[in-house]
Formats: structure tokens, C-alpha cells, sequence
């Protein structure tokens, strides 16, 4: 019975119809009272109650339009926030971390900083689209991410300038690029020792920036701001 009372509810009545079903009683009442000379003004008054009635739900339909609206605006802006959040950790979890460390690649550069600017916006943009708490949250995502790509700007600087002053760029492009062939990959522990061995200086820089991202994705996880963004990221909820 709740089911079929939300329906109509939430079904809004065809303005067509309403006309239809006041013309026809007025016909009705135009028949019954064939004899009485208001006969005529009563089926007139009639079509023109239905006329008024279909304005009426034609303005009403009008607004749950407007509504519906608003709500898919708030839903889009609020995912929004949620993608984000997530493509800082997407960026950090990738495996393509060779791409990081060969310096050549600007795609990787652009996206680190489209990726914090988007981050940026969706913080500001919070206040008006969720409760004062989570907005603290994001707020201080924001900065923990912002520590992030300080220390990945200065570890491509750093490790450009180690590179060209001790003239083995080429070498340790090498070292990169067989590992990188190799079946073991970046993350085997002999590129680690040839890294550390050869590379003393990119080493500390890479390693510094590895805590960092660790400490981001921790700090991410204990405060469950994906899961508290997702409570908001439900159709039920989107004009709360």
C-alpha cells in the first residue's frame, strides 16, 4: 500500500487529462441539467476549472523539473569531490612509477599538478556542499597531498641537477631501462642496491618521496574521507 501511495505521489497527473476529466463532467452535468438554462455556463465553468487545473500541474511539474535538476547538479559536484580524493590516490598507487623517475615524461609532471589543482578546487568548493566536518577533512587531505607534490617537485629537481653535475644521466638511464625490461621490474630489490650503490643522492630523493606518498595513503585511510564522501554519493541523499 506504501509502494502505490509513493507512486502516485510521485507520479504527476498528465495536465492533458485533467482537462479531459472536467470537460467531461461538465457533458455530464450539461446532460443532466439539459433543462435548465445555466446548463451551458455550467459545462463552460467546468472547461475553464480544467484549464486552471493544467496550469496548476503544469507549474507544479515545472518545479520537481527544477528540483530534479538541482539535485543532479549537487550529485555531479559532490562526485566531483569523491574523484578528486580518489585520483590522488590513484596517481600514488599506480604501477607506471618508471615514468616518475626517467624525469622525461611531462604527461606525468601535468597530471600531478592538474591533479592537485582539482583537489585544490573541490576543497574550496566542499563548504557549500557538505557538513562543516567533512570539509575539515578534505581541508587537511588537501594539505597532507600538498606536502606530497613539494617533495615530488623537489625530488625531479634535485635528482636533475645530481644527474648533470656528476655527468651520469646516460648511466643511470641505463641501470633504469634494463630494469625496467627486466621480468623483476623497479621493485626488485637488486635495482634497489644498484639504485642505492650507483645513485646515492637519487636514492634519498626517491625514498623520500616513497615515505611521503606511504604517509599520504595512511593518513587517507585512518580518516576514511572516501567512505564518508560516499555516504553523500547516494541518489537517496542527494537533497540532504
Amino acid at each position: 500500500m506504501k509502494k502505490i501511495w509513493n507512486y502516485i505521489n510521485n507520479t504527476p497527473l498528465n495536465p492533458i487529462i485533467l482537462i479531459l476529466f472536467f470537460t467531461i463532467v461538465g457533458g455530464v452535468l450539461m446532460i443532466i441539467l439539459e433543462d435548465n438554462e445555466n446548463s451551458m455556463d455550467y459545462f463552460l465553468s467546468c472547461v475553464g476549472l480544467g484549464i486552471s487545473a493544467a496550469v496548476v500541474q503544469c507549474t507544479l511539474i515545472q518545479n520537481r523539473i527544477q528540483k530534479d535538476n538541482i539535485r543532479i547538479q549537487l550529485f555531479d559536484k559532490r562526485y566531483g569531490v569523491f574523484q578528486s580524493v580518489l585520483d590522488t590516490i590513484t596517481i600514488i598507487k599506480r604501477d607506471n612509477w618508471d615514468r616518475y623517475i626517467l624525469f622525461n615524461e611531462n604527461d606525468i609532471n601535468k597530471q600531478m599538478i592538474l591533479i592537485e589543482e582539482n583537489l585544490y578546487k573541490s576543497v574550496q568548493l566542499s563548504v557549500c556542499l557538505f557538513d562543516n566536518d567533512l570539509h575539515s577533512k578534505l581541508v587537511a587531505v588537501n594539505n597532507a597531498f600538498c606536502k606530497v607534490t613539494k617533495v615530488y617537485k623537489n625530488m625531479l629537481t634535485a635528482n636533475l641537477e645530481n644527474l648533470a653535475n656528476q655527468g651520469n644521466a646516460q648511466e643511470y638511464l641505463s641501470v633504469l631501462t634494463t630494469h625496467i625490461l627486466s621480468s623483476a621490474g623497479l621493485g626488485s630489490e637488486k635495482y634497489e642496491n644498484d639504485l642505492k650503490e650507483k645513485f646515492p643522492n637519487v636514492y634519498i630523493n626517491l625514498m623520500a618521496f616513497s615515505k611521503e606518498c606511504e604517509a599520504y595513503i595512511t593518513f587517507v585511510e585512518e580518516c576514511e574521507i572516501l567512505k564518508d564522501l560516499g555516504r553523500y554519493v547516494v541518489v537517496d541523499k542527494l537533497d540532504k
